[in-house]
C-alpha cells in the first residue's frame, strides 16, 4: 500500500495537470510541458513547500529565455542550457538550499526538450503560458505532497565533498555539449532525444558505476519502451481518445514499477513520448524505431565518458562513505534516520550487486548485513529499548565497522582518509 500511494502521489498532479490545462490551452506544447514539469517534480525527494511557488516566475523565465535563444540560432540556446544545467550541478557546493534552487530552475527547463515551445513573434505570451503550466504543475505536486504525507520523506543531506559537486557540473557540462553537437549533427529534428538521454543518465549519477548502469537501464527501457508503444500506436491507429487513456496508463504503472529498477521508469517514459509523437503526428513512429534508440545509447554515452573519465567518483569508495554514515548513526540510536540511510545505501550498492557474479566485492558484504538488520531497525525507532532488537544489531555490526577500518586503512587505491575518518568505533 505505501508503493501505491506513493504512485499515487507521483501520477496524479500529472493528471491533474493535464485535465487542467487542456481547457485552458489548445497549444500542445503547453500541456506537454506542464505534465513534464509535474511528472519530474513529483519524482523529486526534495523538500515541496509553499515557498517553492515563489520560484516558479523565475523557472518560467528560465523557459522563455531558452526558448527565445534557441529560436534565434541554436548555437545560443545550447550554450545556455549547458551553462544553466551545470550552474546548477555545480551549486550543490554550496548546501541544500542552493541545490533545491538549482533543481527548481532545471526541471521546467528539461520540461521544455521534451515539449519545445516556440516562442514566435511573441516572447511574452510564452512567457505567460510558461508560467502558468508550470504553476499548475507545482501547485499540484505540492497538493498531492500534502494528501499523502509523502512531504515528510524529505530528502537526506548530501555528504559529499563541495569539490565532488563542482566535479559534477563539469562532467555535466561535458555531457551536454557532447550530447547537444552529436544529436543537432547526426539525429537532426530529434536531437532532444540524445540530450535528454544525456540529462537522466548523468545528472544523479552518484558514481562512475551509477552512470554506468543507468545507461544500460536507460537503454533497455528506451528498447523496451519503444517497442511497445510502436505496437499500441499503429495497433489504436487514429484512435484518439483510446491513445490518450494508454499514454496515460502507461505512465501509472511506470511510476508504480520504478521502485523495482530504473529500466521500468525509463521505458514507461519512452513509450509515453512514442505515443504521444504518434498523437500529435510526429513522424512514423515504426520507422523512428532505429533512429530513436541509436539516440538514446549516444546520450547514454555521452553521460558516461565524462563519469568515467573526467574526476571518476568510484562505487567501492561511495558505498564505504555512505556504510560508515549508517554505522555512526545507529551508534548514535537514531534508527529512524538509520532506516532511511539504508535505502541510500542500498541504491548506491545497485551497480556493485548488478555484476556481483563476477566481481565479487567485500562492501556488499556490510550493505548486505545492514539490510539485514532493517526490521530491528524499525523495531528501534518505535521502541528504542527493545533488548532482543538491540543485542543483535550490536551483534551485527561490530564485525562490519571492524572490516571497514581494515579496507579504509588497507593499501591501494581503494583506502580513503575521508572514509577511514568515517569509520565509527565497533
Amino acid at each position: 500500500m505505501r508503493n501505491i500511494r506513493a504512485a499515487l502521489a507521483g501520477f496524479a498532479p500529472l493528471l491533474a495537470t493535464v485535465v487542467t490545462l487542456i481547457p485552458l490551452t489548445h497549444q500542445t506544447g503547453i500541456v506537454v510541458l506542464g505534465a513534464a514539469v509535474a511528472m519530474m517534480a513529483g519524482r523529486s525527494q526534495g523538500q515541496h513547500g509553499p515557498m517553492r511557488l515563489l520560484l516558479v516566475p523565475v523557472g518560467a523565465l528560465v523557459i522563455a529565455t531558452f526558448a527565445v535563444l534557441f529560436h534565434a540560432a541554436h548555437a545560443y540556446g545550447d550554450a545556455f542550457f549547458v551553462v544553466t544545467v551545470a550552474a546548477a550541478t555545480a551549486a550543490r557546493a554550496l548546501g541544500p538550499a542552493a541545490g533545491r534552487l538549482g533543481r527548481a530552475l532545471v526541471l521546467p527547463l528539461i520540461g521544455m526538450l521534451i515539449a519545445p515551445v516556440n516562442p514566435g513573434g511573441d516572447p511574452l505570451r510564452t512567457l505567460a503560458w510558461a508560467t502558468l503550466a508550470v504553476f499548475t504543475a507545482e501547485v499540484y505536486v505540492l497538493v498531492a505532497r500534502r494528501l499523502w504525507g509523502t512531504h515528510e520523506e524529505s530528502e537526506l543531506p548530501s555528504t559529499a565533498a563541495a569539490k565532488v559537486h563542482v566535479w559534477r557540473g563539469v562532467q555535466s557540462a561535458l555531457a551536454l555539449t557532447l550530447a547537444f553537437t552529436l544529436g543537432q549533427t547526426v539525429f537532426g529534428e530529434h536531437w532532444a532525444w540524445t540530450v535528454i538521454s544525456a540529462y537522466t543518465v548523468g545528472a544523479a549519477a552518484r558514481s562512475r558505476g551509477d552512470a554506468l548502469l543507468k545507461g544500460v537501464h536507460r537503454t533497455l527501457g528506451a528498447l523496451g519502451g519503444t517497442l511497445v508503444a510502436t505496437g499500441l500506436a499503429v495497433a489504436v491507429g487514429p484512435h484518439r481518445p483510446i491513445a490518450v487513456v494508454l499514454l496515460l496508463s502507461v505512465l501509472a504503472g511506470g511510476f508504480y514499477l520504478r521502485q523495482f529498477g530504473y529500466a521500468w521508469w525509463a521505458a514507461s517514459v519512452t513509450a509515453s513520448l512514442a505515443l504521444l509523437y504518434a498523437l500529435v503526428g510526429v513522424g512514423d513512429t515504426v520507422a523512428l524505431l532505429g533512429t530513436r534508440l541509436v539516440a538514446v545509447v549516444a546520450g547514454a554515452l555521452c553521460a558516461i565518458l565524462p563519469a568515467t573519465l573526467i574526476a571518476p567518483v568510484r562505487t567501492g569508495a561511495v558505498l564505504r562513505k555512505r556504510t560508515a554514515e549508517c554505522l555512526r548513526t545507529i551508534r548514535d540510536g537514531d534508527y529512524a534516520l538509520a532506516v532511511r540511510q539504508l535505502d541510500v545505501l542500498r541504491t548506491s550498492a545497485a551497480p556493485l550487486y548488478a555484476v556481483r557474479r563476477f566481481i565479487p566485492r567485500r562492501e556488499l558484504l556490510w550493505v548486505d548485513g545492514l539490510l539485514a538488520l532493517a526490521p530491528d531497525l524499525r523495531t528501534l525507532s518505535a521502541s528504542p529499548d527493545d533488548p532482543a532488537a538491540l543485542k543483535r544489531v550490536r551483534k551485527a555490526l561490530g564485525p562490519i565497522a571492524d572490516d571497514l577500518r581494515a579496507a579504509v586503512r588497507g593499501p591501494g587505491p581503494q583506502g580513503s582518509p575521508a572514509a577511514a575518518a568515517g569509520a565509527p568505533p565497533a
